[in-house]
């Protein structure tokens, strides 16, 4: 029995050898992994996906590979086993000072509580959230971040090896090679039960602790358990459990609640008995020495040179053959199902191991093979000619024309079939009638772009590239239909049933008809359809995209299912198809699949989660989600999804909104969203992926002052305010009349602040309204370096404005970042110049605030302007006699009177102007006086010059 069991697991290798290399995905250097060399693998409790390798430790969420190496703090590159936890842990375990584990991207590491020495963990126990490291003499426990030891020596005995062990009874386990015998202790060192291990547990023995009940030992050749708490020894050799002599780097792993066992020849997981089940064989081929089953049943696969092959559970049941081989038709002949593989050969399929043999060796381009009934023979169609095999005999075949042979003709005929007592090959460009005795070539029928021809209804029907046709009295006639002109290119036609035929186009679908009607197939439109299979009520279509399967239901075909690269296809481009009971077997231009009809697709999706979220680089969590209004805030998350699904099966893009402001799901391709300046309120982050969805609650507080009471407050104390100073004013005035000369003086003063706070809002509304100008534009750049140069002028107005009189230096800085506004405005139509006497001291100089200003804006809003071509403004500033400032403000504009020309209400600014040097000269402080001239009044565009002539008093 075991022998028997040694030879089918021997078989099965060989099955897998051969069609090993299209299941699987490999991950490599050139995929993203820092090396080919991985030592094991592993799955943590979110379900990311660990390899580790000797140049450091990564994870993979499907899609992409995150590095940890001493960069990232690891202490050791060279990591060469890791346990997750249910806390979400990975620990590392390497040759080093340190040993840690990684969470949230963040690696931790900590020493030996003597510092000197270097941890070495041959082995490790992992009792749930707790790791220990164990090596030759010692086991270790992490406390106040520092490695502990326990001795793993309880008493001198230097025959036994001794084990710390984690249970509530047995304290440490005594192996003695020397006597074979397996001796367990408690915790006062009393002996509890002692077994026997010969042949059992020897010095290359791995071992370690699975949960608080068992201690397990592997080798090459067996693998036992002791149960701590009844003591019984069970000792297992894998001759016996899966007919496999010896194995290579065997390991036993805790995979959630599962037992799995590994090594270089399969992986498998253990019954409540501790018997092999479901073994997975490696194809010798990969060199694997690693087997991990994950949670979703995929098999992924460690190497040390070639790095990492996952394969999906989906294509685990489906068998590949002749990989990488076109295969150009499948024929169900005599009971047996033909396979026409290019520059192979014909092969018979066996249903029991699915298997293919070879029955025609031929290294050229085979056509197919079709049954003739009513010649009772088989005829094998290639390049080279026929080959006809009639009762076990077989007789190659020539085609003649005239008596003589014709190898030219051999080469063409694609496909055979009886019609009105004689035989009939098609070929590209016709159809020849044959005598199905000789093979003498009767007629040569042209009709090119022929695909396919079928007996139906005692019609000869030809498809080809321009519809239908029939061959009646060896004359071609085209098939009409009543309910539409077709004309479409077909490739195939079949037998649908006595009535009707199925109709295969290039790029149009397919049709169902009854040669005076046609209807399409509903949801093969635009598809390149090859081939398809009929077989009951069901129809396979094999397409471009796949294989189509419809069913005949209330006397109407639906689409119930299709098979692509997702269900295990070698290629979506299918040449031909043929299914069985059970099977689905799919050739194409890669190599054949046999998948089991039934095979449901499986999402690999497991899990999506939000793994950042900040306000303004502050957390946001459960315990840390309410936060104080800040003006600009930024609030970004960042999110993930661990997916292992086939690439089409992936969704890289996400679904997002931020509620209440955002009602509709935004898509993004990226894993990163932001948001900027958000209002106090309650808002809720969502994020969807496929079918999982998951969402972050947090708060913006308003501050005092943003709060509803304290606006009702303002308005309370604003309306009383505006009271006692309508009050005190009422009696200001009365004390006023009584001080005339003092009123006079005080009106002076503010007036002059009322006309400047007059000015600010018509200089204001020039600038918003260039602003403006851009945005409607769409010139969002200019539109930004403006603004940005507008709040520093503004800024500088607001500070310069308090004062009734500024430095010469700053009103020239104030005048610079005015014009440089201006000019981003009027772009190249406006160019200025600022003059500045080096005899002037302008820090020291004096003079009223914002009277420069309004007469260069008039300068350039109705002398520039107005003007048809570009124009300049010139500001000079010059030293007069003694403390005299003169300055002149020159345009070459339209001129003051084609300005006035333009404007019925003239400029006001003007006005203003005059009024502020009245009031100015009238309060005995300032001496100013202003003029007006035209450069040019001989021209049209005269030009205006504007000169101030200022002395502080």
């Amino acid at each position: 029995m075991k022998q028997n069991k040694l030879h089918i697991t021997i078989y099965f290798l060989l099955i897998w050898s051969f069609s090993f290399a299209q299941q699987y995905t490999n991950y490599a250097t050139k995929d993203g992994l820092p090396s080919n060399h991985v030592y094991t693998i592993m799955q943590d409790a979110k379900g990311f996906m660990w390899f580790l390798t000797d140049k450091g430790m990564v994870r993979y969420n499907g899609k992409t590979f995150k590095t940890f190496t001493t960069k990232q703090g690891l202490p050791n590159n060279d990591v060469w086993d890791a346990f997750p936890t249910p806390d979400g842990k990975i620990w590392y375990m390497s040759k080093s000072a340190r040993l840690g584990y990684i969470e949230n991207d963040s690696v931790y590491s900590f020493p030996s509580k003597n510092r000197e020495e270097t941890l070495n963990p041959i082995y490790t126990i992992q009792l749930n959230n707790n790791v220990y490291p164990g090596g030759p003499k010692n086991v270790y426990h992490l406390k106040d971040n520092v490695w502990h030891s326990y001795k793993n020596t309880p008493k001198a005995n230097k025959y036994e090896d001794y084990t710390k062990v984690f249970n509530d009874k047995v304290a440490y386990l005594g192996v003695s090679f020397e006597d074979e015998s397996l001796t367990v202790y408690d915790k006062k060192n009393n002996l509890l039960s002692k077994s026997s291990t010969k042949h059992i547990i020897n010095q290359n023995s791995t071992k370690g602790q699975i949960g608080d009940s068992l201690f397990f030992w592997v080798s090459e050749k067996s693998y036992s358990f002791l149960n701590l708490k009844t003591f019984v020894l069970k000792s297992f050799k894998f001759k016996d459990e899966v007919g496999i002599e010896t194995l290579k780097y065997p390991r036993i792993n805790l995979v959630g609640n599962s037992i799995q066992i590994s090594g270089d020849r399969f992986v498998a997981t253990l019954n409540k008995d501790l018997h092999i089940i479901n073994p997975f064989i490696f194809p010798l081929e990969l060199n694997v020495h690693f087997g991990y089953i994950d949670r979703q049943n995929t098999i992924w696969l460690s190497t040390f040179t070639n790095g990492v092959y996952k394969l999906p559970r989906i294509k685990q049941n489906i068998a590949y053959r002749f990989n990488n081989e076109k295969i150009q038709d499948l024929k169900f002949i005599e009971s047996h199902l033909i396979a026409s593989v290019y520059n192979k050969g014909f092969f018979k399929y066996n249903e029991i191991n699915k298997t293919f043999q070879s029955y025609i060796v031929s290294n050229d381009y085979n056509f197919g093979s079709v049954y003739i009934d009513s010649l009772k023979r088989t005829f094998f169609l290639k390049k080279s000619g026929l080959i006809s095999e009639s009762n076990g005999k077989r007789d190659i075949i020539n085609f003649t024309t005239s008596g003589k042979q014709s190898l030219y003709i051999n080469s063409l005929v694609k496909k055979l079939t009886f019609f009105n007592s004689n035989l009939y090959g098609i070929y590209s460009f016709g159809i020849f009638k044959i005598d199905s005795k000789t093979f003498n070539i009767k007629k040569d029928i042209i009709l090119k772009g022929s695909n396919d021809f079928l007996v139906f209804k005692s019609r000869l029907i030809i498809a080809t590239n321009n519809g239908l046709k029939e061959l009646e009295d060896d004359t071609i006639k085209k098939v009409d239909f009543k309910n539409k002109n077709f004309n479409k290119p077909i490739l195939s036609i079949k037998p649908l049933s006595q009535t009707e035929i199925l109709i295969n186009t290039d790029g149009y679908g397919s049709y169902i008809s009854d040669l005076k009607t046609n209807t399409a197939l509903d949801n093969s439109e635009f598809l390149i359809v090859q081939d398809a299979f009929i077989n009951e009520d069901n129809i396979w279509l094999a397409t471009n995209s796949g294989v189509l399967r419809y069913r005949k239901i209330n006397d109407k075909y639906k689409l119930i299912r299709y098979y692509d690269v997702n269900d295990g296809l070698p290629n979506n481009n299918v040449n031909t198809v043929y299914a069985t009971e059970k099977d689905l077997i799919i050739g194409t231009n890669n190599g054949l699949a046999i998948i089991p009809i039934n095979q449901t697709r499986k999402d690999l999706l497991i899990d999506v989660f939000i793994n950042e979220a900040t306000y303004n680089q502050q957390q946001i969590s459960k315990s840390n989600s309410v936060f104080d209004y800040v003006n600009n805030n930024t609030i970004q998350f960042k999110f993930e999804s661990i997916d292992f699904s086939e690439d089409k099966l992936k969704n890289a893009d996400y679904l997002y909104k931020l509620e209440p402001l955002q009602t509709n799901w935004e898509n993004t391709a990226i894993n990163t969203v932001n948001f900027n300046n958000l209002k106090p309120g309650d808002y809720t982050f969502n994020i969807h992926n496929k079918s999982i969805s998951k969402k972050i609650r947090f708060k913006i507080e308003a501050l005092w002052w943003q709060t509803l009471w304290f606006k009702i407050i303002i308005v309370g104390v604003s309306v009383f305010v505006v009271a006692l100073i309508s009050r005190f004013f009422v009696k200001r005035s009365q004390f006023k009349k009584n001080k005339k000369v003092f009123e006079d003086k005080r009106l002076i003063e503010l007036q002059l602040k009322a006309l400047r706070s007059q000015m600010n809002p018509h200089f204001v509304f020039n600038s918003l309204a260039a602003i403006q100008f851009y945005i409607n534009e769409n010139d969002f750049e200019a539109s930004e370096r403006y603004l940005v140069k507008f709040s520093k002028l503004i800024r500088q107005f607001f500070e310069l404005s308090k004062e009734n009189e500024i430095s010469l230096a700053s009103e020239i800085s104030l005048l610079q970042s005015y014009l440089e506004i201006e000019k981003l405005r009027f772009k190249e139509k406006l160019n200025f110049e600022i003059n500045v006497d080096k005899n002037l001291y302008i820090e020291d100089l004096k003079i009223p605030t914002m009277t420069l200003q309004p007469i260069i804006e008039n300068a350039i809003n109705h002398g520039i302007f107005n003007k048809e071509d570009n124009g300049i403004v010139t500001v000079n500033f010059k030293k007069g006699e003694g403390d005299i400032v003169i300055v002149e403000i020159i345009d070459d504009g339209v001129g003051f009177v084609n300005t006035k020309k333009g404007h019925r209400k003239g400029v006001k600014s003007s006005s203003v102007l005059k009024d502020r040097l009245h009031f100015l000269n009238n309060s005995k402080k300032w001496n100013i006086s202003y003029t007006e001239e035209e450069l040019h009044p001989e021209q049209y565009e005269k030009g205006n010059k504007s000169t101030f002539i200022m002395q502080k008093l």
